[in-house]
């Protein structure tokens, strides 16, 4: 928990898209993040705003299962 602390001080995503908390990153200049719902959403990097957030499921239970169905 506290390296998804220290990266998300780092990508100071509370000052560029407060209420969500990051927790994974593609690579490509996305993460993966929380809102307070706990739902989850891609969120750009760079051009960080919520108005920008995708959201990809509506709990880490569903994107899990759509990666399980992938596979």
């Amino acid at each position: 928990m506290a390296d998804i602390a220290g990266n998300n001080a780092d990508i100071q995503i509370q000052d560029y898209a407060p209420g969500f908390v990051a927790f994974a990153g593609d690579g490509g200049g996305e993460v993966l993040a929380f809102d307070a719902s706990g739902a989850v959403f891609l969120l750009p990097l760079v051009g960080m705003e919520p108005q920008y957030a995708i959201k990809v499921a509506d709990s880490f239970a569903e994107l899990e299962a759509r990666f399980e169905i992938a596979i």
